[in-house]
């Protein structure tokens, strides 16, 4: 009996982005939504008001910041339900052996790895961020850190509701494989007979 090992996430995500080259554009690997996410966490911490930085109105920057943290635990759990209908999925008997024999198992886990770890970040940075307005940190680390938590919480959004288009694509291409291997057991029954 062979013993297989998973693919390493790293492996995995570089031969992700190859298929992407190989069957996209250039363009599509270029990480837009990070750099939405992080203009948008710039472009926050430049309009916010010098209130939210000298400790002045610390009750108000630390409510934000735990409502920026309670949003990202809420975008984790919600995910989950999507996470766990792609392993149901891509788990499932013979269409995770098609997946294999076409080497896109690995690319499906990686997928899921990248959303999770995106949402992950977010509550760490949300973390960090909210302590930091409590730390005697120099008010740029804060700023920092805040911008941090909303760039990481912007793109975890983007990851989750991927995650929901990656399942609904899953589930329709999981229905055209039943329904060709059920034609395929038809016709293989009908020349039986």
């Amino acid at each position: 009996m062979i013993e297989m090992k998973r693919p390493e996430f790293l492996k995995s995500l570089l031969e992700s982005w190859q298929l992407t080259l190989a069957h996209g554009s250039k363009i599509a690997l270029i990480p837009y939504w990070i750099l939405g996410s992080a203009a948008i966490g710039g472009w926050l911490v430049i309009e916010l008001p010098t209130s939210f930085w000298d400790g002045t109105k610390l009750d108000v920057a630390v409510s934000v910041m735990a409502g920026l943290l309670t949003f990202n635990g809420i975008i984790l759990a919600l995910c989950w339900s999507a996470f766990g209908k792609i392993y149901e999925i891509i788990g499932a008997g013979a269409f995770c052996a098609h997946l294999r024999k076409h080497n896109l198992l690995s690319h499906y886990l990686v997928f899921v790895g990248w959303c999770h770890g995106a949402q992950v970040v977010a509550i760490c940075a949300s973390s960090f961020a909210l302590f930091a307005l409590w730390l005697p940190l120099k008010t740029w680390v804060v700023q920092l850190a805040v911008g941090a938590a909303v760039a990481a919480s912007a793109y975890a959004v983007r990851q989750g509701m991927a995650t929901s288009s990656a399942m609904q694509d899953l589930i329709w291409s999981k229905s055209e494989f039943d329904q060709h291997s059920a034609a395929q057991a038809m016709r293989a029954v009908g020349a039986e007979g």
